[in-house]
């Protein structure tokens, strides 16, 4: 979910149950605590790891969140930081354990939005690094977002006793897309009459992604529920070897122990392999089939961006594995 329903949500219910202004900012901190982890993008890129520091990662889950939370609230109570803050918005973070309380309800307001999206969270996690998600909301989801984004400009901009007035309407339309989104996954799973299919949404409700893996293959549909039928199919090899001469077993073996590969396969829907060999060298692509026919229309910037994000190249030279 995108930050203002993050953020938003924790405000509204807060003030629906007439808490204090100080219970109220730790609920909303809570909130959005967790995406501090976009920050620690940048270790793992300078220190590849596969302890989940990346974005919905460690962060995302019961048990590092309810740090995340005592921490960002911690600073945000700062007096440094707080004057900054409050000559923008009514803020008051008060560091307490009655309001760390309050956080960790933030916290788990936000991990239940990020569960309902596309490849969700590590909800229990370090016992459980499987992502939990219901699959019905991509990313972010353009209404919610919009919705959000309107209320609150309009909370910043003007004090408002309607709160009630507003938790209706953005819960009306959280269910509403989430019921809609229900139905279209629904009707996506029933139209291709197959228990084994997987189905993943896109930023449109009523297209959807549908997959089937089958022995060596993955089989990937796109569903468009106003139409009732699916306009795009492609089958994925699981290990497609474009050219061989080398110990491919090996190759793959020593792959297998990056933590950039451990991480790919953390995020992706499923992998697929494409295998060259050629001047003593192993080129391992590994891909998503899911996100390689999402991106398939599209070029220029975002297309190289998603192609990098979709994909994972290693080179495998004798005992020696890098990745790209």
């Amino acid at each position: 979910m995108d930050l203002f329903s993050h953020a938003l949500l924790p405000y509204l219910l807060g003030n629906y149950f007439q808490k204090r202004k100080k219970e109220i900012t730790a609920f909303v901190i809570g909130g959005i605590a967790p995406d501090v982890d976009i920050f620690l993008l940048l270790i793992q890129y300078l220190y590849p790891t596969f302890f989940l520091i990346t974005h919905r990662g460690i962060t995302h889950s019961f048990f590092f969140g309810f740090f995340t939370g005592i921490i960002v609230l911690y600073f945000a109570s700062r007096n440094s930081v707080k004057k900054i803050v409050q000559k923008h918005i009514d803020f008051e973070p008060v560091f307490s354990r009655r309001n760390i309380v309050y956080a960790f309800a933030g916290i788990t307001v936000h991990l239940i939005l990020d569960y309902s999206t596309t490849r969700g969270v590590p909800l229990f996690y370090p016992f459980d690094v499987t992502r939990y998600s219901a699959e019905l909301f991509f990313y972010t989801d353009i209404y919610l977002t919009i919705t959000s984004l309107i209320m609150v400009i309009f909370l910043l901009r003007k004090r408002t006793q309607n709160i009630t007035k507003f938790l209706i309407i953005f819960l009306i339309i959280l269910a509403g897309m989430g019921a809609l989104r229900f139905a279209e996954k629904n009707n996506t799973e029933l139209y291709f009459h197959d228990g084994t299919i997987k189905s993943f949404p896109t930023m449109n409700p009523f297209e959807w992604y549908a997959q089937k893996e089958e022995g060596t293959k993955i089989e990937i549909y796109q569903y468009n529920g106003l139409e009732g039928k699916s306009n795009y199919n492609n089958t994925f090899q699981r290990l497609n070897v474009i050219s061989g001469g080398g110990d491919l077993e090996k190759a793959l073996g020593l792959a297998d122990k990056l933590p950039q590969l451990k991480m790919f396969k953390w995020r992706a829907h499923s992998v697929a392999i494409n295998a060259s060999y050629g001047n003593g060298t192993w080129v391992l692509e590994y891909y998503d089939p899911v996100q390689r026919a999402e991106m398939r229309d599209i070029s220029g910037t975002f297309g190289i961006a998603g192609a990098r994000f979709s994909s994972l190249k290693i080179n495998v030279t004798g005992d020696r594995a890098i990745a790209n």
